[in-house]
């Protein structure tokens, strides 16, 4: 692995250290459940530094990294920085955030940056210690497809896209093929991938990673929860796993059924999945070619990982 993926970010292995030492990050893959994980850690009332501090309607000092309590009724809180984005990351940083003394507590960082928060928020004095939730990269796409139909205030929506079928939108790159590969290795859209980059994301992954599936989420769930020290038998924090997981955490799990399907409306969408082997699967998955392989392999590491959570 690169020196600065090696020794800024912890090993799956090596045992949990203070939080002075290192800090739980969330790489938040698009359309795959990160969102609704975030939401649930708010309900717990944890402080996550995400993109939401970084908004200016949130009156804070800028000059100092600081806690801000966003919501009146949700006990969860955020840091005043935004490391969702290469600029926002290197503010915070240039702001002292990790690095500060006295920091704020934090309970995680959440960002889409793997690579750029990995080598410029962290170090070998201060890790970060991984975890995902992974999708399938068709489901990915697709549901981004439908999200960006409708997502008129996402700088990533496109009028024409409103009335495009999905078949005409899956038959060729529209700027976007490869995600996690390409984040995971520092590769932008322009730049040609190789099975050498797809052989890295392996590594970085199965090194670094607790790996979550948004297929599993009920256990994937609980695999993070162990990770970051959370009690699953406090009231509070169950009531939020029911709120946010099927099962509700508990056998409540009919009683939640109508909870689940309305939450999350505005970023989950329900809409038609794409058929296995139809042209827009076919194309989807030639664009796709590297991320499918990826997230075969993400499938096995689940597995092999079950064992370090005796679940």
């Amino acid at each position: 692995l690169p020196s600065e993926i090696q020794d800024n970010l912890a090993n799956v292995n090596d045992p949990a250290q203070d939080k002075g030492s290192e800090t739980p990050f969330f790489w938040h893959i698009p359309k795959s459940g990160g969102t609704t994980l975030q939401r649930m850690y708010f309900c717990m009332g944890f402080t996550l530094a995400n993109e939401v501090g970084g908004n200016a309607k949130f009156d804070s000092d800028r000059s100092k990294i600081d806690v801000i309590s966003p919501w009146s009724d949700n006990p969860g809180k955020v840091i005043n920085v935004d490391v969702t984005s290469q600029e926002g990351i290197t503010e915070a940083k240039n702001r002292g955030f990790l690095t500060q003394t006295p920091h704020p507590h934090l309970d995680l960082v959440s960002s889409q940056e793997f690579k750029f928060a990995a080598t410029t928020l962290f170090s070998p004095e201060h890790n970060g210690r991984m975890f995902a939730l992974f999708r399938h990269p068709i489901d990915r796409a697709v549901s981004k497809f439908y999200y960006l139909q409708k997502a008129t205030w996402e700088s990533t929506y496109k009028e024409r896209w409103k009335t495009m079928t999905l078949e005409k939108w899956a038959e060729k790159d529209r700027g976007e093929n490869n995600w996690m590969v390409r984040m995971l290795v520092g590769k932008d859209n322009r730049a040609v991938l190789t099975t050498e980059d797809l052989e890295l994301a392996k590594e970085i992954v199965r090194t670094k990673f607790v790996v979550g599936l948004m297929d599993s989420f009920d256990e994937s769930v609980h695999r993070f929860n162990v990770f970051l020290g959370v009690d699953e038998s406090d009231a509070v924090n169950q009531e939020c796993i029911g709120q946010f997981t099927s099962s509700g955490g508990d056998s409540h799990a009919s009683a939640n059924r109508k909870v689940i399907e309305t939450k999350n409306q505005w970023n989950s969408y329900a809409h038609p999945d794409v058929e296995y082997g139809s042209p827009a699967w076919v194309s989807l998955s030639k664009i796709n070619f590297f991320d499918i392989l990826l997230y075969r392999y993400v499938l096995e590491v689940f597995e092999e990982q079950r064992s370090l959570f005796n679940a």
